[in-house]
C-alpha cells in the first residue's frame, strides 16, 4: 500500500447541557493528539472559557463543577469551526470515558423481510452511534516506494506496477476523494445515514491544507 490509514479517534465529543452543546475533550487525547497548549483540570472538575450558571454544568447525568482557577488556552485548529473551538470542555481522563459512554444516541430499528417488506416479527434490535457534530483525528502516512518499481519476477522482467504514483499523486488523490466521503459515507449502514464524515487534510510538517496548494510535495515520505 502507498498510504497507510490509522484509526480514527474521539477528539472532541458533543454534549447536549443546560447551556447548550459543548464538545468534551481530556488531556490524554489532545496530547495523544499533539495539542500541548492546554491546562489539566483539577480531580472532579472541568475547565471551560464559557459562561457556566452557579460554576457547575451538566454532561447528561452528571453534575460537575468548574475549575475556576485554571484559564483555558486559545487554540487555532485547522480546520475546526470556530464556533466549536469557543464551545470546548476539559474534564479530567476518568471521567471523559463515562460521558462519550452515557451520551451515545441509541437507535431501535427493525429488520425487513425481503418477500412480504414488512417487519420480521421478533426482529427489534438498537444500536448506540457517535451523534453527529464529534470531531474526530487520526494519520494518513504515504510511504516511499519508488525502489519497489526496480524488482523483477523470476523471468527477469521489470515490476509491472511501474511506473508507481508519486506522493503529490497520492495527495491529490485524497483530496479528490474528500467528496465521497461526505455524500457516500464510510463503514456500515451508510444507506441509513451513517458514516458520513468531512475530512480535513492538515500536513504535520506545516499544519497546513494540503488541498489548497495543489497538493504540493515530492517523492518522499510524509503523514498527513
Amino acid at each position: 500500500a502507498m498510504a497507510s490509514f490509522s484509526d480514527a479517534r474521539i477528539l472532541f465529543f458533543p454534549v447536549a447541557t443546560m447551556i447548550g452543546p459543548v464538545w468534551v475533550t481530556c488531556p490524554m487525547v489532545l496530547k495523544d493528539a499533539g495539542i500541548n497548549n492546554f491546562q489539566e483540570p483539577s480531580k472532579d472538575k472541568f475547565i471551560t472559557s464559557l459562561e457556566v450558571p452557579d460554576n457547575k454544568l451538566n454532561f447528561g447525568w452528571l453534575l460537575l463543577e468548574k475549575d475556576s482557577s485554571k484559564t483555558p488556552k486559545t487554540w487555532n485548529l485547522t480546520g475546526i469551526p470556530e464556533d466549536i473551538l469557543n464551545r470546548i470542555v476539559i474534564v479530567p481522563d476518568d471521567l471523559f470515558p463515562q460521558i462519550v459512554n452515557s451520551n451515545l444516541e441509541v437507535r431501535t430499528s427493525v429488520s425487513i423481510d425481503p418477500i412480504t417488506g414488512a417487519a420480521k416479527e421478533g426482529a427489534l434490535f438498537t444500536s448506540e452511534a457517535i451523534p453527529r457534530g464529534t470531531i474526530f483525528y487520526g494519520n494518513i502516512r504515504i510511504f516511499n516506494k519508488k525502489s519497489f518499481e526496480e524488482i523483477k519476477d523470476k523471468e527477469g522482467k521489470t515490476n509491472k506496477l511501474k511506473p508507481l504514483p508519486t506522493t503529490k499523486q497520492i495527495k491529490q488523490a485524497l483530496c479528490d476523494s474528500k467528496i465521497f466521503f461526505e455524500t457516500l459515507g464510510i463503514g456500515g449502514m451508510t444507506t441509513r445515514g451513517f458514516g458520513r464524515l468531512k475530512i480535513e487534510l492538515i500536513d504535520e510538517n506545516n499544519n497546513e491544507d494540503i488541498c489548497k496548494n495543489n497538493c504540493g510535495g515530492g517523492n518522499g515520505e510524509s503523514q498527513i
